[in-house]
C-alpha cells in the first residue's frame, strides 16, 4: 500500500462522518427554522458555531506564514477579530428592535427601505462567494501539499460537494451541528501540531522565548520602527474593529434574545484570544526551528519527512476549518437571495411561503459552484484573497456597517440617507485606492466608513425628513437588559473579592 493512502483514508472517513452527522441533523422544515433554527440553541452552541465560521482555513494558512515572515506587526493585527467579536457583543445586547428579522439586509430594510436592503443582500452574497472561494483554494492547496497519490482538485470539489449537500438538506441546524464536530476536530489536532512543533525545536520552552527576545523583528519596539506613521496605525485598527462579516452576523439573529447574543460574543472574544494564540505560536515555533525560511518554504519544512498520520490530520484540520466557514457563507448567501431579495421583491412572509426554502436551497447550490468557478480564475491563495478583500469584503463593510449600526442605536434614517451614505463610502474607497494610496502609502482604513456616517448624518440633517424619522430612546425592554447585565457585573465582582 502506498504511505500516502493512510493520509486519504483519513480524510474520506472525516468527510464521511461529517456528511452522515449533517444527513442525521437534516428535517422537514419551515424556512424560518431553515434560515436561523428557529433561535433554538444553546449558548455554547451558537459560541462554536461562531469560532468555527470566524476561523476559516485561510487563517492558518496565510496569516501563520505572515507572522513568520512580518514578526510583531503581523502578530498585533492578528488580534482584531476578537476586538470585533467584542463589538458585536455590544451591538448584541441593543438588537431588541430587531431579533424577530432573519438578516441584516432585514434589518437595514426595515429603517431604511428597500434599496439599501437589496444592496446590502447583493454585497454580502459577493463577500460569501468570495470567502468560500478562498476555503476551496485553501483546501486544494492543502491536499495537493499532503497527499501526493491523488489529485487535490478531486478531493476538493467531494468536500464541496458534501457541504452543499448537508447545508442544502439540513439548513442551519445541520451545519451548527456539522461546525461542533468540525471545531472541536480543529482544536485538538492544533494541540498535537503545537505539540510535535515544539518537540521539533528540541529546546525548553524559557529556551524558545529567549530565542525570540533576541530578534528584531519580535520586539515592540520594531513594530512602530516599521509603521512610522502612527496615524496610519490608529486609522488600520479602528477599521478593524468594523470587520463585521455577514455570515458571523447572521449568528446574532440565531439568538433567542438580546442577551443570548451578548452572552455568545462575548464569550467567542475570550476564546478567540485563545485560539490566536496558537496559531501565533504554530508560527513562532516554526521560527525558532528554522529562522531563514521564505514564506513559500513555510509549509513544505512543517510537512517534510512526517508520517502519512500526521499529513491526515493536518488536512484534517484544515478541512475542518474550510468546511466550518464555507457552509456558514453559503448558508448566508441563500437566506439572503430567497428572504431578501426573491421573498421582498414577491412580498410574502417568511414563514408561510415554501418557495422561499426553494430559492433558498437552489442559491445555495449556484452560490457553491460559483466559488468554485471563482478559484479555478485564481488559483493563487494570496492573489485571490487580496482580490476578495477589496471588492469583496471591503464594500460590504465601508457600505453596509455604518448605517447597520446607526440603526442599533436608535437612528432610523431614510432610503436617500442610506444610500448616499453608501454611494459616498464607495467613492471615497475608490479614489483612495486608486490615487490616494500609490502616493501616500496609507491605507484607505477607516476613511470609508467615517464618510459614510458623515455623509448620513449630513443628509439627514440638511435634506427635509419625514416624520418619524431621525434619532429613538431607548426602548423599556432595553433599559432593563442593560441593567441586569450591570447587577450580573456586579454581582460576580463581589465574588470574586470574597
Amino acid at each position: 500500500m502506498v504511505p500516502y493512502n493512510v493520509s486519504l483514508l483519513m480524510v474520506w472517513a472525516f468527510l464521511g462522518l461529517t456528511l452522515a452527522i449533517g444527513l442525521c441533523a437534516a428535517q422537514k422544515t419551515t424556512f424560518r427554522a431553515y434560515a436561523v433554527g428557529d433561535k433554538r440553541f444553546h449558548t455554547n452552541t451558537l459560541v462554536v458555531t461562531v469560532l468555527a465560521t470566524a476561523f476559516g482555513g485561510g487563517v492558518l494558512m496565510r496569516n501563520m506564514p505572515h507572522i513568520y515572515d512580518d514578526g510583531i506587526s503581523c502578530i498585533l493585527y492578528s488580534f482584531g477579530t476578537p476586538l470585533s467579536f467584542w463589538i458585536i457583543s455590544l451591538l448584541g445586547i441593543r438588537m431588541d428592535p430587531f431579533m424577530n428579522h432573519l438578516s441584516i439586509a432585514e434589518t437595514i430594510g426595515s429603517v431604511y427601505g428597500k434599496y439599501p436592503r437589496w444592496i446590502t443582500a447583493l454585497l454580502a452574497i459577493c463577500f460569501s462567494i468570495g470567502l468560500v472561494a478562498i476555503q476551496i483554494n485553501v483546501v486544494t492547496s492543502a491536499i495537493g501539499m499532503c497527499i501526493d497519490s491523488i489529485n487535490p482538485r478531486m478531493v476538493t470539489v467531494w468536500a464541496t460537494l458534501i457541504l452543499i449537500s448537508y447545508a442544502i438538506l439540513g439548513g442551519v441546524r445541520a451545519i451548527t451541528t456539522t461546525d461542533v464536530l468540525q471545531f472541536v476536530t480543529f482544536i485538538i489536532i492544533i494541540a498535537l501540531f503545537i505539540k510535535f512543533l515544539f518537540i521539533k525545536t528540541g529546546k525548553s520552552f524559557l529556551e524558545v522565548v529567549w530565542q525570540l527576545k533576541q530578534e528584531e523583528k519580535f520586539e515592540l519596539s520594531n513594530f512602530f520602527q516599521r509603521d512610522r506613521n502612527l496615524f496610519n496605525v490608529i486609522q488600520v485598527y479602528l477599521a478593524a474593529l468594523f470587520y463585521l462579516s455577514p455570515s458571523i452576523l447572521q449568528r446574532l439573529y440565531m439568538a433567542s434574545s438580546p442577551i443570548q447574543a451578548y452572552k455568545v460574543f462575548l464569550r467567542a472574544t475570550f476564546f478567540s484570544v485563545i485560539i490566536l494564540g496558537c496559531i501565533v505560536w504554530i508560527g513562532l515555533l516554526v521560527f525558532v526551528c528554522h529562522p531563514t525560511l521564505s514564506k513559500t518554504e513555510i509549509w513544505p519544512y512543517i510537512l517534510a519527512d512526517r508520517s502519512p498520520a500526521y499529513r491526515g490530520c493536518m488536512v484534517i484540520c484544515l478541512l475542518g476549518m474550510t468546511m466550518s466557514t464555507a457552509d456558514s457563507n453559503l448558508h448566508t448567501a441563500a437566506t439572503m437571495v430567497s428572504h431578501d431579495i426573491v421573498g421582498s421583491i414577491r412580498n410574502v412572509p417568511s414563514n408561510s411561503h415554501i418557495h422561499q426554502l426553494r430559492w433558498a436551497k437552489l442559491t445555495l447550490l449556484i452560490t457553491g459552484l460559483l466559488a468554485m468557478i471563482v478559484t479555478a480564475y485564481y488559483p493563487d491563495l494570496y492573489r485571490l484573497a487580496s482580490f476578495v478583500i477589496s471588492y469583496g469584503i471591503s464594500l460590504f463593510i465601508i457600505t453596509v456597517i455604518p448605517p447597520f449600526i446607526l440603526a442599533i442605536f436608535g437612528f432610523r434614517g431614510s432610503t436617500c440617507t442610506a444610500l448616499m451614505g453608501m454611494l459616498t463610502a464607495t467613492l471615497v474607497y475608490l479614489v483612495w485606492e486608486q490615487w490616494i494610496q500609490p502616493k501616500t502609502g496609507i491605507g484607505f482604513g477607516c476613511f470609508p466608513l467615517a464618510a459614510n456616517f458623515l455623509a448620513m448624518m449630513a443628509t439627514h440633517y440638511l435634506l427635509p425628513q419625514l416624520d418619524g424619522k431621525g434619532w429613538i430612546g431607548r426602548s423599556n425592554q432595553q433599559k432593563r437588559m442593560q441593567q441586569l447585565i450591570q447587577a450580573f457585573k456586579k454581582y460576580k465582582k463581589r465574588i470574586d473579592l470574597e
